[in-house]
């Protein structure tokens, strides 16, 4: 049997997805890591270091795990209507709030010094990648799905634990740097890097492919 990849549009869409999620993964890592002196907020949700509502974005980050599972693993039921739901949400979200409050609606980190307007560019994003999730999902329901679901490699091995092994590092740079510091900067974009492993961890990896090394046969 053939190896098969996801189509071009789905992995646009897990990398999309993947992006939306990261705000649910970093308080969660600095929730834990960085302790009560880091402060945080996310859909409404707030608190610091694990006190408050840290139930949500620690609930939120695990089912975004089991989603990013689901759509590099086969992309099988129910998983594409959490696709449609999702980017339907979030372009719901970023429509009421663009109408409403275009002030307030910005891509704000502080550790990082973002401050970034999304009056215009959240509707205009989050809308086209929700209308091409539901593209993607009546095309889905079309197609014959394989019964066989992409095997778990040594590569989605090794991807897993380089993003575990992590955990010490961000736990040294979240918790001796000062609050907004420069080792909180580099903190959170080990954080930002190692949700990118994760999701990389799930992609079903060709274990056959090999790198190719030039023969004299193929010189020409």
């Amino acid at each position: 049997m053939g190896h098969c990849k996801p189509h071009r549009l789905l992995k646009a869409l897990l990398g999309w997805s993947a992006v939306t999620f990261a705000v649910f993964w970093l308080p969660t890592i600095r929730g834990l890591l960085d302790g009560p002196s880091y402060r945080w907020s996310s859909f409404h949700f707030s608190g610091s270091g694990v006190s408050g509502d840290y139930w949500f974005p620690l609930l939120a980050s695990a089912g975004a795990l089991a989603f990013l599972f689901l759509g590099w693993r086969g992309a099988r039921q129910p998983f594409p209507w959490l696709l449609v739901g999702w980017h339907a949400l979030l372009a719901a979200m970023a429509v009421r709030l663009a109408a409403t409050e275009p002030e307030s609606f910005r891509l704000r980190g502080d550790t990082l010094g973002i401050d970034v307007s999304l009056a215009w560019v959240g509707p205009v994003s989050v809308g086209g990648f929700a209308l091409l999730a539901a593209w993607w999902a009546v095309r889905r329901a079309g197609v014959p799905v394989e019964a066989a679901i992409p095997p778990w490699n040594l590569r989605n091995w090794r991807l897993l634990q380089i993003a575990l092994g992590m955990l010490p590092l961000q736990f040294l740079l979240l918790r001796s740097g000062a609050p907004d510091g420069t080792a909180d900067q580099i903190g959170v974009l080990v954080t930002l890097v190692q949700w990118a492993l994760l999701s990389a961890a799930f992609y079903p990896w060709d274990p056959t492919r090999r790198a190719r090394r030039p023969t004299h046969d193929h010189a020409r």
